[in-house]
């Protein structure tokens, strides 16, 4: 659904990072650089997509995965810490289920409803 290029772009020697968002064309599209309240740095590691278009995006500083709209927009903290979720490292996304990778080689399964 979503045609878009979708990059977890590193800015600096601390791991700084950001989610770039390129259309079809090469053109950036958005830029997220996290949200206002996060505690610590903003370290995406991993992004997908799931079948709206939306974005799927962790945090693994700030243990949450984070829910865009197709267009960046903010929508909501999916899991956090009280989920319980702990350094969240990988994504994957197919049909209803959502797969989290996290430290330790702990991976978490939810099931995942787009409405």
């Amino acid at each position: 659904m979503n045609t878009n290029l979708c990059v977890v772009d590193v800015i600096d020697k601390e791991w700084t990072s950001r989610l770039v968002v390129l259309s079809v064309t090469s053109k950036i599209r958005y830029i997220y650089t996290g949200q206002p309240d996060m505690k610590e740095k903003f370290r995406p590691k991993d992004v997908c997509c799931d079948h709206q278009g939306r974005i799927l995006l962790n945090c693994l500083q700030n243990d949450v995965v984070i829910l865009l709209s197709e267009d960046g927009l903010f929508l909501q903290y999916l899991l956090t810490r009280q989920s319980p979720l702990w350094s969240p490292r990988c994504l994957g996304l197919h049909s209803d289920t959502l797969w989290v990778g996290c430290s330790e080689g702990v991976v978490r399964v939810y099931k995942y409803n787009e409405t």
